[in-house]
């Protein structure tokens, strides 16, 4: 078999991919690819998947083509299915077909982010292909009441990757806990942060063009996913959110849910809000009109992990609903509700109104980080061992 070290394949650069199956997983990506791109030790290419190539969030993959990086292979694996074994088929697919697509590009590093089923069949993939894995935002922690699969695919990620880039120290010490050698676990943040410091935005008329007039007046953002184990409950869930919303006077832009089991039956409840003036429905908005529509928002409701990265450093309140994130690290802007119109009702009303706890919320500032995480990060990678000791992981315990 042919040795792959970058000597002997006379690379002048070190060859990157990134793996990326869903818009918030690459939004979080986005400040490292650009920082590695930029930088002249580095080829980057990029492995879409998943809901990037659906309708779900209006074909993502084109914001991965607007930014310039080289798309090296587009896996179409998402079955148009409801059910948790449709999730199965569709990572089935998603391997074989990226085992082809890593074998043919043989890149020195694979880079994965977070807790979704791309992660842990990238890094899986990689590890029989004798491809180094460096795991973004693992070592991160929620414990809903029934659980949810997110948890576990987290830290088996952890255990087939090679390199950690955390958000924060608290997750660094716990991968260290799980037995992984010091030497690979570094604190960096979150790119959700750089990319906020970065990112300008748009003027509001220019959000008012894209978005509608409404963004001139009280709105809110409303993003609601499914939980693995609690996909039953989660239309009710969604239905007492938007209900509790404009109970309290304000226009809502309601976002589409991702990929997960359930996301149909998610779609098909907002579907019944499509005459309410009140409610607008977004697929997915430009990086820029994203970003001004969350510092224009009074406040971010649902379940989504934008509450505890970028709303934070925003200063915008978040209410979190039932019991996805429970547990996760946040700061003083996420309030948790019960997944009930009544809890609901009264922090969105607080998180709205209360002018003394708006005030108290301090911008620019996270617990995830302070916008400097893809210059760490490419420093951490340039400052790597050979591959050789990279693949030969050890457990400290």
């Amino acid at each position: 078999m042919k040795n792959n070290s970058l000597k002997e394949e006379n690379r002048s650069k070190k060859k990157i991919l990134a793996l990326t199956g869903i818009r918030s997983e690459y939004d979080l990506l986005f400040p490292l690819l650009r920082e590695l791109q930029n930088d002249g030790d580095f080829a980057v290419g990029v492995i879409c998947c998943g809901a990037h190539l659906t309708p779900l969030h209006n074909f993502s993959v084109k914001q991965i083509e607007e930014d310039g990086f080289a798309i090296v292979e587009r896996i179409e694996n998402i079955l148009y299915s409801n059910s948790l074994s449709g999730k199965v088929r569709s990572t089935g697919i998603l391997l074989t077909s990226l085992a082809e697509a890593l074998e043919r590009e043989r890149p020195d590093l694979l880079l994965v982010i977070g807790d979704r089923e791309e992660p842990i069949i990238g890094a899986l993939a990689a590890n029989y292909l004798n491809i180094p894995v460096v795991h973004l935002a693992g070592g991160d922690n929620t414990f809903p009441k029934d659980g949810d699969v997110d948890e576990q695919v987290r830290h088996a990620t952890t255990k087939l990757s090679h390199v950690h880039l955390t958000m924060a120290e608290e997750h660094s010490q716990r991968i260290i806990r799980m037995g992984e050698e010091p030497w690979r676990v570094h604190t960096v943040g979150s790119g959700g942060i750089d990319r906020l410091k970065t990112e300008q935005g748009i003027a509001l008329d220019q959000l008012a063009h894209l978005a509608g007039s409404s963004v001139k007046e009280a709105y809110v953002v409303l993003i609601y996913h499914a939980l693995s184990s609690e996909i039953a409950q989660a239309t009710q869930e969604l239905n007492s959110c938007i209900k509790a919303c404009l109970a309290n006077n304000v226009h809502i832009y309601l976002g589409a849910p991702n990929s997960d089991p359930g996301f149909q039956d998610i779609l098909n409840e907002i579907k019944k809000f499509d005459n309410n003036p009140l409610v607008h429905q977004y697929r997915n908005l430009p990086r820029n009109a994203f970003i001004t529509l969350l510092r224009n928002a009074r406040c971010l409701v649902g379940n989504s992990s934008l509450a505890f990265h970028e709303a934070e450093y925003l200063g915008l309140p978040a209410v979190n609903v039932g019991e996805r994130q429970r547990g996760r690290l946040c700061g003083e802007n996420v309030r948790f509700a019960d997944a009930t119109y009544d809890s609901i009702f009264d922090a969105v009303k607080r998180a709205v109104y209360d002018g003394v706890y708006r005030k108290s919320l301090k911008t620019g500032s996270s617990v995830y980080g302070d916008g400097h995480m893809a210059q760490r990060s490419v420093a951490v990678i340039k400052q790597l061992p050979d591959k050789r000791m990279l693949l030969a992981k050890k457990i400290t315990y």
